[in-house]
């Protein structure tokens, strides 16, 4: 709990410029569909599961390499993280990455 409690303190805590940015980040490949789109059905479409979301914007409903990042901007905190931030070498998933630069 005391973690959830720091995640969340460290969030309020970012400067705009990098929550905005934030907002503008990839979610879902397959449909192309960007966190301030997910963002938008949790805050006005009450969307409160990852299925929700998907029936509102489609995210998660392709290969589900997404879910996890969905998961993460229902709970509040940042899409990226670990093993589900993307590769900056060939833009997969870190941990479907075989191209190393991970």
């Amino acid at each position: 709990m005391k973690g959830a409690l720091q995640a969340m303190a460290n969030i309020l805590e970012m400067p705009e410029q990098v929550r905005t940015q934030s907002a503008d980040t990839l979610i879902c490949h397959c449909y192309q569909v960007k966190a301030s789109t997910i963002l938008e059905a949790i805050n006005e479409g009450d969307a409160e599961t990852i299925s929700e979301v998907t029936r509102q914007t489609c995210a998660g409903s392709g290969c589900g390499s997404c879910q996890c990042r969905i998961q993460r901007l229902l709970a509040g905190l940042p899409a990226e993280c670990g093993p589900c931030a993307l590769c900056p070498g060939c833009g997969h998933v870190k941990t479907l990455c075989h191209c190393q630069a991970a």
